[in-house]
């Protein structure tokens, strides 16, 4: 059977990126980086693949355990399931959500690193080789990936957060908020042409992202291509009317192309 889970912290907020010098105006800043939350993990039905045939006792009370938030408590009994047998499915999986949890609580207490982020993902890659075809694995490791490439990022170890996004990719290349982040850190780095690829993917996976428009504007600006920029900042505030941010920066656009 299919056992949804649904840990609901609160949402990382996002972190706006810091703005570049360009002649006597900032670049505008651009979206850079949001921990995807377990509730947004439960979001796009991630799930634990429960066999038909399993009685575990523990197992279930482990699940219960996590479902009600409880992930320490859940640990442990995972632990002690894969101490018996180290090829348990649920077990690993479980773990792995366990951990994500775990170390989005570090996060929200302003405690959490990099670092934290690598059990998880241990675990989940475990629970992938066991059963290689389970999609949802998959789709979990893709945003494990993206929440340690963020962390990394915090960390100012922009190689590596690079890296991890990248992975995030391959596991699920339809992940809009890596695309972005890695347009983001591409344009921090002044590689404005993958800047460009990164956003104009984001926006063939979901054409109404505002913020896309507005981060293709941005590398628009920081080229000097202020007719350009101009137009895609419009682009944005027609799909966020009332966004005054977006507004300024259309204004701006606009004066500098004349």
């Amino acid at each position: 059977m299919m056992v949804y889970y649904f840990i609901r912290p609160p949402d990382a907020a996002i972190r706006p990126l810091k703005e570049n010098l360009s002649g006597s105006e900032p670049d505008p800043p651009f979206e850079l980086q949001c921990i995807i939350s377990i509730a947004a993990i439960a979001s796009i039905c991630i799930f634990l693949l429960l066999s038909v045939s399993c009685t575990n006792s523990n197992l279930d009370h482990a699940h219960r355990l996590l479902e009600a938030g409880d992930f320490l408590s859940a640990r442990t009994i995972y632990s002690s399931i894969l101490d018996r047998n180290p090829e348990n499915f649920e077990a690993h999986y479980g773990m792995g959500m366990s951990l994500c949890a775990e170390a989005m609580y570090k996060m929200e207490l302003g405690l959490g690193c990099a670092h934290d982020w690598y059990p998880a993902i241990y675990h989940m890659n475990v629970a992938s080789n066991l059963q290689p075809n389970t999609s949802e694995v998959r789709r979990t490791l893709a945003i494990l990936h993206f929440n340690l490439g963020t962390c990394h990022n915090r960390e100012e170890n922009i190689d590596a957060a690079i890296r991890r996004l990248k992975n995030a990719i391959v596991y699920d290349s339809t992940l809009v908020k890596a695309h972005n982040l890695l347009g983001a850190l591409y344009q921090t780095g002044g590689n404005l042409d993958k800047a460009r690829q990164s956003y104009r993917r984001v926006l063939e996976l979901q054409p109404e992202y505002a913020m896309a428009h507005f981060n293709l504007g941005a590398v628009a600006w920081a080229a000097g291509e202020y007719s350009s920029a101009a137009s895609h900042f419009s682009q944005a505030v027609e799909l966020s009317p009332g966004n005054a941010y977006f507004e300024q920066w259309l204004r701006k656009a606009k004066h500098r192309s004349g």
